[in-house]
């Protein structure tokens, strides 16, 4: 039983059915292989691949909200929480999330590599580069929570 467990830490199926490593798979490896893995923890695969946005259909609200419950957003900076407090008034770190019919306009998945990573949520405000809207969480699958994803590789 105790190498069912091990292998649950080390690797993931993903939704089309294959086997996936980890980050601390990857980790306990020692060094990065410069392959672009999924999960790679040393930064590689983020100097060369970028969240891209992809638009939630009504369909998927279900599963939307199921990442995000099993989930907990990535925290914004003590700088940039302070950055946004002077621009937009008082923001906390944490912000319970869900997504409805109503809402689910304001949220778009997070896509790496092809996979769905998580959930972007959007504020109502412009991006300072009138880009487009804000980015104001971005709630991660946990596979992918330890690699160093954050909201600054979210492709705009």
């Amino acid at each position: 039983m105790e190498m069912s467990d091990e292998k649950t830490k080390l690797t993931y199926t993903n939704d089309a059915g294959e086997d996936v490593y980890t980050s601390t798979y990857l980790l306990n490896r020692g060094a990065c292989c410069r392959t672009n893995c999924l999960h790679c923890p040393y930064g590689y695969t983020l100097k060369n691949f970028s969240i891209e946005i992809v638009p939630i259909e009504e369909e998927n609200i279900k599963y939307a909200n199921k990442i995000i419950s099993e989930s907990k957003p990535v925290e914004i900076s003590d700088l940039a929480l302070s950055i946004l407090a002077e621009g937009f008034g008082k923001k906390s770190k944490v912000i319970a999330q869900h997504i409805t019919l109503e809402n689910f306009t304001g949220h778009a998945f997070g896509q790496f590599q092809d996979d769905i990573c998580g959930v972007i949520k959007f504020s109502n405000k412009l991006s300072e580069s009138n880009s487009g809207r804000a980015i104001e969480e971005l709630y991660l699958k946990k596979e992918f929570q330890n690699q160093g994803l954050g909201i600054e590789h979210i492709k705009r």
